[in-house]
Parts: C-alpha cells; sequence; structure tokens
C-alpha cells in the first residue's frame, strides 16, 4: 500500500480497485497463440509510452479531497500486474493540487515529485526510479517496472526558462508544451484559435534538447506540433494520442502531421482511453488495435507504439468530472462507452501480446510495438 512507512490512515478517502473494478477478460487465443503472447510478454522489453500509476477514488466526488491531502497513491499491485517493464508516468495535473484547486501549479508538481518518490523508494521489489535507458535495462534484469517521471503540461513553468532546467535536475525526462489550452509557450488542441509556437516556446525547445528532454505533442494544437516538430533537432513525439482520420476529434491528430513526426523520426503512443477512440457503446482494446493498425500503413511499423494512458479507477468518471477544469468539453462531448474493454487499468497490459498476436503481427513486429520503438527514441533524446 502506498505511503505505508507513514503508518495508518494516511489516505483520507476510499479508493477504487487496482485489480477487479469491473470484470476483467483475457482477448481469447487458441493454446498455442496464448502460450506465444504470453512469452512475449515475458521475454520483450515493454514500455507503455504514457501511463498513469496512481489510484483514484471509488467515489469521483472525493477526488477533491484526494488531491489537496497531498498524498497521490501509487498501484503497486496493479504496476506488478502489468508485467511492465517501463511507463512514462504522469506526475502533477488532477492529482496534484495540494496548493489549488487548479492543476499545473510549480510548488504541486514540486510536492508530487518528491512524495511520490518517496513512496516508490518504499516499494523497491516493484518499482524503481528511472532516468536514462540504462535504468530501463537494469528494470528488466531485476524484475521491477522503471518509472520514468513526465509532464503534460509546460503550464508551471510560466516564463521562466530556468524552471526547465529544475524539472530535469528533479528527474522529469520528458514534458508536453500544451495541455489543450494556450501556455506561454503554445496553443493546445482546443484553443478558439491556432497561433502555434511562441518565441518563448522556441528557446524551451532549445533548452530541452540541450538538457535531453523528450518534447511531447500529445495535447498540443497542429500548428503547434508542426513547428516543435521543425524547429527540434532531436525527435519529438505523440506518447498518447490517435488518428482524426479514424475518430475526429481536436486530440487526435492528422495524416500529414504523423507522417511528419515519422519523417523526423518521432514515434506515435497509441491511447486506450474510453470515448476518445471511437463512439461505440462498447469499446475494446479492438479499437485501440484499429487505430495502431492504421498508423502501422500510414508511417511504418518503426514509428508506432502503445501508450494506454491508462490509470486506476474509472476514468470516464475522472473525465467528466474534470471536463471543465482541464478544457476538456471539446475532446469529451460525449461518453457512450463506461470503459475500453480488455485495457480498462495498467494492469491488463498483457492483453497487448495477445491482440498483437491476434492480429497476425511477427514476434520482431510485436518487439518493435510494445517498446523496441520507444527504446530507440529514449537513446535519441534522454540517452
Amino acid at each position: 500500500m502506498s505511503y505505508e512507512y507513514l503508518g495508518v490512515n494516511v489516505i483520507p478517502v476510499k479508493l477504487a480497485k487496482e485489480i477487479g473494478r469491473i470484470e476483467e477478460k483475457i482477448v481469447p487465443l487458441n493454446p498455442q497463440d496464448e502460450e506465444r503472447a504470453n512469452r512475449l510478454h515475458e521475454e520483450l522489453i515493454t514500455i507503455d509510452f504514457h501511463m498513469h500509476t496512481t489510484i483514484y477514488p471509488e467515489n469521483v466526488q472525493d477526488l477533491e479531497l484526494l488531491s489537496r491531502s497531498g498524498r497521490p497513491p501509487q498501484a503497486f499491485e496493479g504496476i506488478k500486474r502489468s508485467g511492465l517493464t517501463a511507463c512514462l508516468n504522469g506526475f502533477g495535473g488532477s492529482m496534484a493540487r495540494r496548493s489549488s484547486p487548479a492543476p499545473w501549479q510549480f510548488q504541486d508538481l514540486i510536492w508530487d515529485l518528491g512524495i511520490r518518490y518517496a513512496d516508490n523508494d518504499h516499494h523497491p521489489e516493484t518499482v524503481m526510479r528511472a532516468y536514462s535507458v540504462k535504468d530501463i535495462l537494469d528494470a528488466k534484469k531485476n524484475g521491477r517496472t522503471a518509472l520514468l517521471p513526465i509532464i503534460e503540461n509546460a503550464q508551471m513553468i510560466e516564463n521562466d526558462l530556468d524552471r526547465v532546467d529544475v524539472l530535469y535536475g528533479l528527474g522529469v525526462r520528458s514534458m508536453g508544451l500544451s495541455y489543450n489550452s494556450r501556455t506561454t509557450l503554445a496553443d493546445g488542441c482546443t484553443e478558439r484559435r491556432d497561433g502555434g509556437l511562441s518565441a518563448f516556446g522556441l528557446k524551451v525547445i532549445e533548452r530541452m534538447n540541450r538538457l535531453g528532454m523528450l518534447i511531447d505533442l500529445s495535447h498540443s494544437s497542429d500548428l503547434t506540433s508542426k513547428e516543435v516538430i521543425e524547429a527540434s533537432k532531436v525527435p519529438c513525439c505523440f506518447t498518447h494520442a490517435f488518428a482524426r482520420r479514424k475518430f475526429d476529434n481536436p486530440r487526435g491528430k492528422p495524416d500529414d502531421l504523423m507522417k511528419l513526426m515519422a519523417d523526423r523520426g518521432g514515434v506515435i503512443g497509441v491511447s486506450a482511453v474510453p470515448n476518445l477512440i471511437s463512439k461505440k457503446p462498447v469499446q475494446t482494446i479492438f479499437d485501440v488495435m484499429d487505430h495502431l493498425d492504421y498508423l502501422v500503413k500510414l508511417v511504418g511499423i518503426e514509428y508506432v507504439a502503445i501508450g494506454t494512458d491508462c490509470n486506476f479507477g474509472d476514468h470516464v468518471a475522472i473525465n467528466k468530472h474534470m471536463g471543465a477544469m482541464m478544457d476538456m468539453k471539446k475532446v469529451f462531448p460525449e461518453f457512450p462507452a463506461p470503459y475500453t474493454d480488455y485495457i480498462e487499468n495498467p494492469g491488463q497490459w498483457p492483453n497487448f501480446c495477445r491482440a498483437l498476436v491476434s492480429r497476425g503481427y511477427s514476434n520482431e513486429e510485436i518487439k518493435k510495438i510494445v517498446g523496441g520503438n520507444v527504446l530507440r527514441i529514449l537513446r535519441q533524446t534522454i540517452g
């Protein structure tokens, strides 16, 4: 349990179940393919390009109390069950609001980094800090999950360029320039007008390149993404995105941007968030696979990965609750599905190897999608 070193009753609310919140299903395969999928998941380096390891409250109305408590609980049982080698682990945002009800405050991010590192360090049998590719390889050898700290929104650096260095020094290895709405750096994907990248944003790109931080454009606008990809001296990424051609939504990315990203060596992680991949009343891992298949055909197998954006708890309820605060109403105008079946939480990650096997991908192709492509871009950026 999280913060058990502090004693009892340190989490002020009842938490959602890490495992079994809903009926969890296994992608059906014949015995031979099941054995192959299990072996691949066990042997390969598997990396979720964007994941949240925190647990939401059982009752979404308790989110404010939990967020203001300053103790975001980590799902160590669920992380262990995922069998992941590593994940790019989101910090800040809706669960890090100790000083203010508004997300993305600099002081709240610093608190989030410190308090969760302390918690993680007291669970060395399950997780380890990671700042480099070497750390990921060490995690694989030791049977642990490497957690690489990332931030989805650079809003908290305001106009202070040196805050980028501070965040790097505290372990942050990837950052998004905007989260849906406008920041001092760049426009997000739901802004009224797309103004692209600011002059200050160009300075931040240069600083991130020098430091060794991967630039994530998942929540940025189309013009921002184009300008950043062209300005950066190293590859950028969409850690958790999807094909707008498959599902028309401002959070999706158009084909020309996907191709530009791949042409410059970037990697595109496919999201598994319910109602962000389909309008169907029942959404499953196979809807995620439809986006993945599309991108593989569009840009090539070397540039596609999996970035679920999953968490532990009722993702749909949280998105409804946080809609106004995090400018998500344009992203989620409706909620037809209650969850994404087969990948409702990160603990179900082994289903991706099963789904890839079921879609006819070869072992070498699966190796690239589930971790190899992310390792490559991390070597090129963070080292």
